[in-house]
């Protein structure tokens, strides 16, 4: 009665004759790429019914099981290519063979094999079947050993830090938190700018500033202290922090088709969907691998109402999880902190990250900025509360210089140069030693 069943739910998708199914059969299920095939071959053949779609085979699964294995049989090598890759994903707990161009023995068609050799002789075409590879499961023998100092990666620039997780690995989810107003965005745009000195092409969706902001913040962290001046407001006196001109020249050229920033304009959708499809544009077009998402609270979820809204952040962390790892990027995404989060060194963990607990459980690395009373005052401290590959737990002191906006260690200095600097000097190097000496 289920094989009836079955086969009754089958008829509304494949071809087929009824009277010629016996699951009982040693020769499996055949499945041919048209119409003439089984009929030539008529014993347990099948193929798909016209102007069916290959995504109804996904509701033929019961019939599909009553049967030992499925075999492709086609001798058309471009339509066998085209079942291979339609039918394994969708028959992924069948038993699935192809037959390749050895067994139909010169024959172009099913017909001609049969007129040639005789419907007894059609059997001894199973003989040159190979078995797909099982899909979706791997053999774990056969993995490629992962060698870490080889996988791509960008640094923190902070050496305790670095040398603790390893850097921030392709393939990985960061996901970094902490009280508002700390500085979550401000350390995370200068290790953007970070990536960029180590060649890196980055992509960042802000959600709570507009380009302007974002632009005048990342200038003048990549200009450092010693490349900002200062200017009165005429109408409060307060004085503004402004890149030298030249220098901004020089940041403008270092980071053109580098640092890709979404524009809030042009997107009218701030959805899941249209964050990572822009995030995909970066990657496909111009080659970028390190991305932000600042922050998570900032992303669209109007389809979901109250009930659902944990939900929906956690498919979209799951989401960010998968694109990280299928483009073999690395993605950074901010989170605030529960409001139970006390901030303090030792009294935090990956549980007081605000949402679903799928969050933190599907990230790679999670961080927690905050703020600590010291003998010299308040002191930055980057804790990290959750490290896959090493299981690190260090803790990164860090000071700040609040005319560029950079973190950096204690006893480095906010003055590190970035690349646009270096080039200069090099320039600037190669005319000096091209001068004639005047002696």
């Amino acid at each position: 009665m289920e094989f009836e069943k079955a086969v009754r739910l089958a008829g509304e998708y494949l071809l087929f004759e009824e009277r010629f199914l016996d699951p009982e059969l040693p020769q499996g299920l055949w499945f041919c790429d048209n119409a003439a095939e089984v009929s030539a071959i008529e014993l347990n053949a099948v193929c798909l019914g016209t102007g069916v779609e290959f995504d109804a085979v996904l509701k033929c699964r019961p019939f599909f099981a009553c049967f030992p294995y499925v075999v492709i049989v086609t001798p058309n090598a471009i339509a066998r290519e085209r079942l291979v890759k339609e039918l394994a994903p969708r028959l992924s707990a069948c038993c699935l063979y192809v037959i390749g161009d050895g067994g139909f023995r010169g024959c172009k068609t099913l017909a001609d094999y049969v007129d040639a050799f005789g419907h007894s002789q059609l059997l001894n075409i199973l003989s040159g079947a190979e078995e797909l590879p099982a899909y979706g499961i791997l053999d774990l023998a056969a993995v490629e050993a992962r060698d870490l100092t080889r996988v791509p990666r960008t640094l923190s620039g902070f050496q305790r830090l670095d040398k603790s997780i390893g850097g921030f690995f392709a393939g990985e989810l960061s996901v970094w938190t902490g009280k508002r107003g700390i500085g979550k965005s401000t350390l995370l745009s200068w290790l953007l700018l970070g990536a960029v000195d180590q060649g890196h092409r980055v992509c960042a969706y802000s959600g709570e500033l507009d380009k302007a902001q974002f632009r005048e913040w990342t200038y003048l962290q990549a200009a450092g202290p010693d490349h900002i001046q200062y200017r009165e407001d005429p109408l409060t006196g307060k004085r503004l922090p402004t890149v030298d001109p030249q220098a901004e020249e020089k940041i403008s050229r270092w980071m053109r088709e580098r640092f890709w920033l979404f524009d809030l304009e042009r997107n009218t959708r701030h959805d899941p969907e249209a964050v990572l499809s822009q995030f995909a544009y970066a990657k496909m077009r111009y080659g970028a691998d390190v991305f932000l998402v600042d922050n998570i609270m900032a992303v669209d979820f109007d389809r979901a109402g109250d009930r659902d809204f944990y939900r929906e952040q956690s498919r979209f962390t799951q989401a960010l999880s998968a694109f990280a790892k299928r483009q073999h990027v690395h993605i950074h995404l901010v989170v605030h902190p529960r409001k139970s989060a006390s901030g303090q060194a030792g009294e935090v963990t990956a549980d007081d990250v605000h949402g679903s607990g799928d969050i933190t459980n599907r990230a790679d690395n999670v961080f927690f900025l905050t703020v600590r009373q010291t003998a010299e005052g308040p002191s930055p401290l980057l804790m990290t509360l959750k490290n896959r590959d090493f299981g690190s737990g260090i803790h990164q002191r860090l000071d700040f210089d609040k005319k560029s906006r950079r973190f950096f260690a204690p006893g480095e200095g906010p003055g590190r140069p970035l690349g646009w600097e270096l080039a200069e000097r090099q320039v600037e190097l190669k005319e000096l030693r091209g001068e004639k000496t005047p002696f």
